[in-house]
């Protein structure tokens, strides 16, 4: 059985790739909650949101 029939890609999961640069700016992030950093580097936290493309739909088409 194949799986991943019922679970294609989204259209532009190449947009994916972005989440990546999420995960690098990780460390800044938790510096803000360690006091060494702006307000400004929780905004990193928005690149993470691109993973959204990485994950599959339900195909509901039968």
């Amino acid at each position: 059985m194949n799986y991943w029939k019922n679970y294609p890609l989204k259209k532009y999961w190449y947009l994916g790739f972005l989440g990546l640069v999420g995960i690098y700016e990780l460390p800044e992030v938790l510096e803000y909650f360690k006091g060494n950093a702006s307000v400004w580097a929780l905004t990193n936290l928005l690149w993470l949101l691109w993973f959204d493309y990485f994950l599959p739909r339900k195909n509901t088409e039968r």
